[in-house]
């Protein structure tokens, strides 16, 4: 894979966000929204709520074709949860899996959490329980899984299965 370097996302990356988001869940299987639901409201609110609690990140296409990837997170803006940041997602662009971008922009966003906000003790995220290859990276990230939520995702009608809480300890136990 060329070097591509992850940079801050700003919000002048909303519109190549959706179009990245757009194209992944196209693919089906990686993210929990359908291509129709990935509006340019979601992206500016998620975009907005990561820009001021959390952190955002993007890899651009070379020849600035657009992103190859994007992942963010962001804290609940609740005190009790202050020192967690959830509602993590990630996107990689079809044309860039399989390259370890995935393996990249979660190492970056670890490291970020860490500089950026020392305060974050733990980064969250839910998997399907089907996305083996997805819950096998974020065990190699050092994120654990911390049970199983049967029955939350519906993969069709009548045809459900379990979303896999993970989270990641800055010091665990500590």
């Amino acid at each position: 894979m060329a070097e591509l370097s992850v940079r801050s996302a700003t919000a002048a990356d909303a519109a190549a966000i959706q179009v990245l988001y757009r194209t992944v869940a196209e693919q089906g299987g990686g993210l929990a929204r359908q291509p129709a639901e990935i509006t340019a409201e979601y992206v500016q609110t998620f975009l907005t709520r990561s820009l001021a609690t959390g952190i955002a990140l993007v890899v651009e296409r070379p020849e600035g074709a657009g992103l190859a990837g994007e992942i963010h997170t962001y804290s609940s803006g609740l005190q009790i949860f202050a020192h967690v940041m959830g509602e993590l997602t990630v996107a990689v662009h079809p044309q860039f899996q399989g390259q370890q971008l995935g393996h990249r922009l979660f190492s970056a966003l670890l490291i970020c959490v860490q500089q950026r906000s020392p305060h974050t003790r733990r980064v969250e995220l839910l998997v399907r329980e089907s996305n083996h290859r997805a819950i096998t990276l974020y065990e190699k990230l050092g994120f654990r899984q911390e049970g199983r939520l049967l029955g939350r995702v519906s993969v069709m009608p009548g045809q459900y299965e379990a979303d896999i809480p993970m989270a990641w300890h800055a010091l665990l136990f500590g």
